[in-house]
């Protein structure tokens, strides 16, 4: 991003109100049921309105039912309007990632605005004509809509689609409106139950209609797909992945070698995606199918597996990770922490969602390790590798409480404030206190 993203959310599911101003590192912690996976839906829904438009441009030059005067089941269909095709698009979406409207309050809104002059917003209003409760109101601005219609049916329609140099173009231009060169890879929670069913996934999914697949959450749909798109890459395992990547623009070896080192310390072993089964392979060439793994390597394995692959392919993502610490033990928690940053400091972004404090703290560890003064660098360096180190100029962090979000930024030291890290053990420490202090000295109220 060259800007700044604003996000704004206004009673949307738990979360009450937000405004958020996005950066290349950010992250969310707060209670269960607060707000912080809204807040990380809504980005991926406005984040991929981009990647939606391509689409639309796609459908429009190579469906033949959209030549002017061309006919399905005997009436005339009309040509596909980007502007009108993008604004259904987006109530679909809506619906497929938060769920029906009917139940939400009237004043809900959300809008990200990604230039001074480039937004998308989304309402509820009165449907008169078909008398709907919370119609989804999609509104552009005058920018994007003038783009929208300056491109519209722009491109010949042919079997084949769009040429690739053409598209490259369209891209560019369109990248250059959203102010935004990255695309978006949404890594949600409770992903054990996917790799549980590793094995039947081609088959689950090919059996699903367009309706159940449309029923799916959005953003776990998206998950899946990408798994399955990407998952043949494996076949040699990470350090197949690695070698394959080898060439002119590569990445320097020793970036590649500190990411496949975290990634081998957080799964206790490398993944591989052999004759149409995953596995864990261990350090003595033995494997363990995937969906007999532990919990832990469950979790977290296609985290891994994603950021290496695209930290590879050196395209720009922004990473939307829900609790990257689920199941798994806090050394892992830091390991794979680090992966992340590592990955953040080859030029993509990161939004996490997080309850674990061993996540914080280790955020806070390598956000102070930017800041030690030069001379003592080398020493710091050998504490913590240099490239996992996060500059606090591109980091936020908030915390989300009954629907609110607030900094929890230390604005002097730069860092996680401690407090907010560590809240609960504050409530647990003060009530073993008021244990201890039932007893007087002479041992009344202990139970021998």
């Amino acid at each position: 991003m060259i800007g700044v993203h604003k996000l704004i959310i206004n009673k949307l599911g738990p979360m009450e109100r937000c405004e958020l101003d996005c950066s290349a590192f950010m992250a969310l912690t707060g209670f269960q049921a607060s707000g912080k996976s809204t807040v990380a839906k809504a980005v991926f829904y406005f984040r991929t309105i981009k990647e939606d438009i391509v689409e639309l441009v796609k459908r429009q030059s190579t469906n033949v039912l959209y030549y002017v005067g061309a006919k399905q089941n005997g009436y005339v269909v009309p040509k596909m309007d980007l502007r009108k095709g993008l604004e259904n698009h987006l109530r679909d979406k809506f619906l497929s990632i938060f769920g029906s409207s009917w139940g939400m309050s009237n004043a809900m809104y959300m809008e990200y605005h990604f230039t001074e002059t480039c937004f998308v917003r989304i309402s509820l209003k009165e449907d008169t004509k078909y008398q709907t409760p919370n119609y989804i109101w999609i509104t552009l601005s005058r920018e994007l809509k003038e783009f929208l219609q300056a491109w519209n049916d722009r491109f010949p329609v042919t079997p084949l689609g769009v040429p690739e140099e053409q598209m490259s173009w369209f891209k560019k231009e369109l990248y250059q409106l959203f102010d935004d060169p990255a695309s978006v890879v949404y890594i949600p929670a409770g992903r054990s139950m996917i790799t549980l069913l590793s094995q039947q996934l081609n088959y689950i999914y090919a059996q699903m209609d367009d309706v159940q697949k449309r029923a799916m959450d959005g953003c776990t749909k998206d998950y899946l797909e990408r798994i399955l798109r990407i998952r043949p890459e494996f076949s040699e395992g990470l350090r197949g992945l690695a070698a394959r990547s080898l060439g002119k623009n590569a990445l320097p070896k020793e970036l590649v070698g500190q990411a496949l080192e975290l990634a081998e310390e957080v799964l206790r072993g490398t993944y591989r995606y052999n004759d149409g089964e995953e596995q864990i392979v261990l350090a003595d060439g033995r494997y363990v199918k995937l969906n007999f793994s532990s919990s832990g390597q469950q979790e977290c394995v296609w985290i891994l597996n994603l950021l290496f692959y695209y930290m590879l392919q050196q395209n720009r993502i922004l990473f939307i990770i829900e609790e990257p610490e689920s199941h798994l033990f806090p050394e892992s928690q830091k390991y794979i922490t680090e992966f992340i940053a590592l990955v953040n400091n080859c030029g993509h972004s990161v939004m996490l969602t997080t309850h674990s404090p061993y996540v914080l703290g280790t955020l806070n560890n390598l956000l102070y390790a930017h800041t030690v003064l030069p001379k003592y660098a080398k020493e710091a360096c050998r504490i913590i590798p240099e490239a996992f180190w996060l500059d606090f100029n591109g980091f936020q962090a908030w915390f989300v409480k009954e629907g609110i979000m607030e900094g929890c930024m230390d604005p002097e030291i730069h860092m996680i404030q401690n407090e907010r890290i560590d809240q609960i053990s504050k409530v647990i420490n003060g009530e073993f206190d008021q244990l201890v202090g039932l007893q007087d000295t002479e041992g009344e109220g202990v139970v021998s």
